[in-house]
């Protein structure tokens, strides 16, 4: 079976990214690949995941000071273009030449935020050296058909493998082979989980879940922001009309760009600090042992969409609150609908909406919602590795 070489990982500190590479792998296999590499910013930073992965590491190449300055001045000038992100990949590309390799992109939602620059130099240098590249679990929005350049773009992967149903309606309108079109689930449903020691005040399986991000947030140095405002309301309601345990639980850590989850979570929990009954996951976990964790929630609401999918995945009721198109996507193909199932955080207006799906969606609906699970997810997790053994074979 031919080598796969991962490509678009930005770095194991956000712990979806880790997420894909680990259940990428996985999946890769399962069905009968072994000989796995993937590229790299910051190979300190990933060693852990290389080793219990079994993967070879191809790190990017650095500029020197002279690069970074030319680049920097040309940015300024006249902007980026692929051209300038090309060097990233001449190494990995060179190695998929001489090892008969398949490139997979596993930048999953690159395309939704700005002019993915990085993919473009990939699929560039992949289509002039005639090696076959795969978008692997990704989502696009709207913004894809108005813009030519990324249609183009996107015509060039050899397979693209869609991680959700409104994202697969946007490449059916802009794909002109569609047989490259497949639909699957998040190679993240496959995740392992990793038992690790669980906070104080948790009570397996009677514990409320929270995930929240500071991209939901209007601004999250304001503590009467709606987004704190709901939070704090559900949390109220849950310590003085339940018996359940709350637990923060962060799924992104990057101080560089002050979008760590545990900034907004620890506002939070200051709040609360002196309740039994509620705690903040303050260790850096590896993805595996925050979806131990999740896996051990009676419910869960998170922002973060890999966050979510730990708890799809160990059959945990959920609720996301919503900013990009890949959780609205995943709500639908999961419960058929994204009304209450996934919530957008600029549609929320009111302090008690999230208490009120909360109770109407999770706690009226719990038992329902855990049948739903055991009937869907069989057969939408199956989808990933059929998929994955036809294009394998195909390629």
């Amino acid at each position: 079976m031919k080598k796969v070489i991962l490509c678009g990982h930005t770095g194991s500190i956000n712990r979806g990214c880790e997420a894909i590479v680990r259940s990428t792998t996985s999946i890769l296999k399962e069905c009968g690949v072994n000989d796995i590499a993937v590229t790299l910013y910051n190979l300190n930073t990933e060693q852990k995941i290389i080793n219990d992965e079994n993967i070879e590491p191809i790190v990017h190449p650095k500029n020197n000071f002279f690069q970074r300055g030319f680049r920097y001045l040309k940015r300024k000038l006249v902007g980026s273009s692929s051209k300038d992100f090309e060097y990233l990949y001449k190494k990995a590309v060179k190695k998929a030449v001489k090892e008969d390799a398949i490139l997979f992109n596993i930048g999953g939602d690159t395309y939704c935020y700005g002019t993915p620059n990085i993919s473009y130099a990939l699929n560039n240098l992949a289509t002039r050296n005639g090696i076959n590249n795969v978008f692997w679990g990704c989502s696009v929005d709207g913004t894809l058909l108005s813009n030519l350049t990324m249609i183009e773009d996107v015509n060039k992967y050899s397979a693209i493998l869609v991680r959700e149903k409104i994202s697969q309606s946007i490449f059916e309108k802009c794909i002109t082979d569609q047989n490259k079109v497949y639909k699957v689930c998040d190679p993240a449903f496959h995740l392992k989980i990793e038992e690790t020691k669980l906070p104080k005040g948790f009570q397996k399986g009677n514990t409320l879940g929270i995930n929240i991000s500071p991209l939901v947030f209007k601004d999250k140095n304001n503590e009467n922001d709606i987004m704190y405002q709901n939070i704090y309301s559900l949390i109220d309601y849950t310590l003085n009309e339940t018996d359940m345990s709350v637990c923060l639980i962060p799924h992104v850590y990057n101080v560089k760009d002050n979008l760590q989850d545990i900034e907004v979570l620890r506002n939070i929990y200051r709040k609360y600090k002196d309740n039994a009954r509620v705690s903040l996951i303050e260790e850096e976990l590896s993805c595996t042992q925050i979806k131990y964790i999740i896996s051990n929630c009676r419910f869960f609401i998170g922002s973060r969409t890999h966050a979510t999918i730990a708890a799809y995945s160990t059959g945990v009721p959920c609720i996301a609150i919503s900013y990009s198109v890949k959780s609205r996507g995943i709500a639908i193909d999961l419960f058929g609908k994204e009304e209450g199932y996934a919530m957008p955080y600029h549609r929320i207006e009111k302090e008690d909406e999230l208490l009120n799906n909360f109770k109407m969606i999770l706690v009226e609906n719990e038992e329902n919602l855990r049948k739903n699970y055991e009937s869907v997810l069989p057969s939408y997790k199956q989808s990933i590795i059929d998929v994955t053994k036809d294009l394998l074979n195909r390629l």
